[in-house]
C-alpha cells in the first residue's frame, strides 16, 4: 500500500500534463477570417494548433495566449 500512493500520484500527474498539452486545432483563433475566394475557388483560413491548456486560458480570460505547436493556412473550397 505504501508504494501504491506514489504510483497513483505519478499517474495522475502524467494524465494532467497530457491533458494540458493535448493539441487542439483552432481555425481563425483571433476572430473572423477568410477573404474572397482565389482563382481556384479556395478560401485560405489561418489556423493554430495549440495546447489544450492555452485554449482553456484563452477561453476563460478572453485574451490571446501566444503559444502554439504549429500554425499556417489551410485551403477550403468556397461554398456557394
Amino acid at each position: 500500500m505504501g508504494k501504491l500512493k506514489p504510483l497513483l500520484f505519478g499517474l495522475v500527474v502524467i494524465a494532467v500534463i497530457v491533458f494540458i498539452a493535448w493539441p487542439v486545432k483552432k481555425t481563425c483563433p483571433n476572430g473572423p477570417c477568410g477573404g474572397a475566394p482565389d482563382a481556384q475557388g479556395n478560401v485560405h483560413r489561418y489556423y493554430e494548433v495549440q495546447p489544450l491548456g492555452a485554449v482553456v486560458i484563452e477561453t476563460v480570460t478572453d485574451q490571446h495566449v501566444p503559444v502554439s505547436y504549429h500554425s499556417g493556412y489551410e485551403d477550403q473550397r468556397a461554398s456557394g
